[in-house]
């Protein structure tokens, strides 16, 4: 082979700007990443237990999850993490397993489980490992807990408008709620009950559809939409009627907090209140690229960023590409 290169030197040339064009060729599909390309081996599954300690969760909840993963043969290992109200368990796969098969299963004997608490809400479960977290955006700013986190999500969905960013996660709170905490004296005063003060709550925040008005140019879908969804519109709401007209209304009697359900679930970045965009990836898309149009749009948000509020790149894994 060397030897008829040699003699023929064109065809060497011509068989090197081959092999050179086809290497420029497939330059635009090559991804730049940071680490190899693993596959994935873990499943994950969530229970909520709402009220309940960690104790209890891991009682009531880790130990019949395990207890039934452990079942399957392709599992190397599970770990379950107990928090207040939630249990966390994550089984991992054998090396050269099916994920798909081993997904399937992980579903299959979790959902068989029929000795979990009432209280307990239905097994979420889910692969992990299908994205990889490519970089973060820290929201920091003068604000209420509840108004950082509705500018975070307004800022998550312009960022998932562009066109190479796909998933991005809110971090750093729980779930949001409006807390409603009455005195048993005022309770007594009014005559009332919890329950009775829960009833009315329900039925005047409701958000139903009301049917439909068909016309000759067009059909028209009726909503009733009386949903209280701050605590302001919760105070407004009335209690008590007497048949005299006068009236009590919900923040007469009760304190409404706008807050979060865990006060432990929270970022601080240098002491301050903090939320976390995380910007993850698929397999398929390039991280560089991603990168590269979340810091243009960091520098964007800047400009328009209320007075104090400042954005700035964190856990950036793309830096060492």
């Amino acid at each position: 082979m060397i030897r008829y290169f040699a003699e023929h030197p064109t065809v060497a040339n011509l068989l090197m700007l081959l092999l050179l064009a086809l290497g420029l060729s497939s330059l635009p599909s090559i991804k730049r990443e940071t680490f190899p390309d693993f596959a994935a081996q873990e499943v994950e599954a969530k229970v909520v237990y709402l009220g309940a300690s960690a104790e209890d969760v891991e009682e009531a909840i880790c130990q019949r999850l395990e207890d039934a993963v452990d079942s399957i043969s392709e599992v190397s290992e599970t770990r379950c993490e107990s928090r207040e109200g939630l249990a966390t368990l994550v089984a991992k796969m054998t090396d050269g397993g099916d994920i798909d098969r081993f997904l399937n299963d992980v579903k299959s004997e979790i959902e068989a489980i029929s000795t979990l608490p009432e209280q307990a809400e239905t097994p979420t479960i889910r692969q992990l490992g299908r994205t990889d977290r490519v970089v973060s955006i820290a929201l920091t700013g003068p604000m209420t807990p509840t108004a950082l986190k509705a500018y975070a999500e307004q800022l998550k969905d312009r960022l998932q408008a562009l066109p190479n960013v796909s998933q991005v996660t809110v971090q750093g709170f729980s779930d949001h709620q409006l807390r409603i905490e009455i005195p048993i004296h005022v309770l007594h005063q009014y005559g009332l009950s919890m329950s009775a003060v829960a009833d009315v709550i329900a039925r005047q925040n409701l958000r139903l559809p009301a049917g439909a008005l068909e016309t000759r140019e067009r059909d028209i879908l009726i909503r009733f939409d009386d949903q209280r969804q701050d605590a302001l519109a919760l105070a407004n709401l009335i209690v008590v009627a007497g048949d005299s007209g006068g009236e009590i209304r919900l923040g007469e009697i009760a304190t409404i907090t706008d807050r979060f359900e865990l006060d432990e679930e929270r970022i601080l970045i240098d002491g301050q209140r903090a939320a976390l965009l995380a910007v993850t990836k698929t397999k398929s898309e390039d991280t560089l690229t991603v990168v590269e149009q979340v810091k243009q749009f960091v520098e964007r948000e800047r400009q328009l960023a209320p007075p104090g509020v400042q954005l700035s790149l964190t856990q950036d894994i793309a830096s060492i590409v």
